[in-house]
């Protein structure tokens, strides 16, 4: 007779200790990925018409911060960039252009009212 669902042995998932060891999980970028970011920073600025000195003071950091951002030695952080209401356009361009299969196309166009 095949046995029931009652008579297996219930197996339960192991605990992990509470001894305060446990880690939050970090996500974070492999050099080449935070690379093309940088490049993607460094472009943004370059768009802006902006010095290092110039870019660092509108995003309210100091120009070596920015610098490391740009050469991938830190974690960029792009909330900062997005926060400036100007560079936001710019920097959606300088990431689109770090995509090989990606044209980016830029229009003027003008409508004269009346």
């Amino acid at each position: 007779m095949a046995p029931s669902i009652a008579d297996r042995v219930l197996v339960r998932h192991p605990e992990l200790p509470e001894n305060g060891s446990a880690r939050m999980a970090k996500a974070d970028l492999r050099f080449t990925e935070r690379r093309w970011i940088g490049q993607a920073i460094e472009r943004t600025r370059q768009l802006a018409g902006l010095s290092l000195k110039e870019f660092a003071a509108v995003l309210q950091r100091d120009e070596r911060q920015i610098a490391r951002w740009i050469d991938a030695s830190e974690r960029a952080q792009v909330e900062t960039i997005f926060a400036v209401e100007r560079f936001r356009r710019l920097f959606v361009v300088a990431l689109a252009e770090q995509v090989s299969d990606v044209e980016v196309i830029t229009t003027i166009q003008v409508r004269r009212l009346a």
